[in-house]
């Protein structure tokens, strides 16, 4: 068995973090491994944390001014609540004993768990992954493909939805 030092879990706001979080956890835990706690905000999940208010075409500055406030102000709410459930789980991760360190990042998820896991040495990703398959995942992408290609370290991604035979339960390239 391969000993991990330091462990980067990427977690989302996916149904399944929790259990891809518990995963790297236990696995920092028993290999005596660091923890860098992710989480990656693209933009399509930050517009979709905001209300649509329209492409500004048509209004009057006030009007494009107090829209431009209202969707910052909002942002920096999501933000906050970001912060504080990474926090969280930092805290769970002290609470056992496992050096934990937090970060965010606003782009690509894909692009930014790679870099990560490289300016951090970290020797393993564990993420999730949603289980979108055909039309679906060529339209949206896979976050979790994407890692598995192009990560400098070993990935462990945990499936979305509970596996009926549990040694299927995670894929380590």
């Amino acid at each position: 068995m391969t000993n991990f030092s330091k462990i980067l879990v990427a977690v989302d706001d996916s149904d399944s973090a929790m259990r891809v979080f518990d995963r790297a956890l236990n696995l920092a835990q028993q290999n005596g491994a660091s923890l860098v706690i992710f989480h990656g905000m693209n933009v399509q999940s930050i517009t979709e944390a905001m209300p649509l208010m329209g492409t500004g075409i048509g209004i009057d500055l006030a009007s494009s001014k107090a829209i431009f406030e209202f969707q910052q102000k909002q942002f920096q709410e999501h933000t906050h609540q970001l912060k504080a459930s990474l926090a969280k789980l930092a805290e769970r991760a002290a609470e056992r004993n496992v050096v934990a360190e937090t970060a965010y990042r606003i782009g690509d998820p894909g692009t930014w768990i790679c870099e990560l896991a490289r300016s951090t040495a970290s020797d393993l990703i564990v993420m999730g992954r949603r289980g979108f398959g055909g039309l679906k995942e060529v339209l949206l992408g896979s976050v979790s493909n994407y890692v598995m290609h192009q990560a400098h370290c070993s990935v462990m991604v945990v499936q979305g939805t509970p596996s009926p035979d549990p040694k299927a339960d995670d894929t380590v390239s």
